[in-house]
């Protein structure tokens, strides 16, 4: 095997460590300790490996020496010592230039949609309560004599809960 190509296979295998270490990182930082985080990191993980493998079969047929699996943790390292924060920062700028505005316009989208569907709810509610008008005065004494009933009830029973009949 040419030097080179060596030389190549180990940059693409510090490639993939360090590309490890900001998936995972990032994952962690979106999840928060919580239950789905710990299951999208686990799923996270076979596939981090899985693209490992695909850039070594890409780069050498896929095989795989000692120093890839080296190499992978000088990715790692060198992630969490000089790339941890330019890489935390980048993701705040996209979030800030790109995700915000995003979801700041389907929201508005949403919230303008709601308006508009809002509107024939309304008056269809307002037709209904229109033409129940005539039969809030016999609701309301039905109502009325159902509570005083309850009341009375009650009081005729104080303490003592109905009790359900066993079978």
């Amino acid at each position: 095997m040419i030097v080179s190509h060596q030389l190549l296979s180990l940059l693409a295998m510090v490639g993939t460590g360090i590309l490890a270490a900001a998936v995972i990182d990032m994952i962690r930082t979106a999840g928060g300790g919580t239950r789905a985080g710990t299951a999208i990191e686990l799923m996270a993980w076979p596939l981090l490996g899985l693209f490992a493998f695909s850039v070594l079969f890409a780069v050498r047929s896929g095989e795989w020496r000692l120093y890839d699996l080296l190499a992978q943790l000088v990715g790692v390292l060198l992630y969490e010592s000089a790339l941890h924060r330019p890489f935390r920062f980048a993701g705040r700028l996209i979030a800030a230039l790109v995700i915000r505005p995003v979801l700041f316009l389907l929201g508005l989208i949403w919230r303008t949609v709601a308006f508009i569907v809002n509107i024939p709810v309304r008056l269809i509610l307002f037709l209904v309560r229109l033409l129940l008008r005539p039969f809030q005065k016999p609701i309301r004494a039905i109502r009325r004599k159902a509570g005083n009933l309850s009341r009375k009830v009650r009081r005729k029973f104080p303490g003592r809960p109905l009790k359900k009949r066993s079978a």
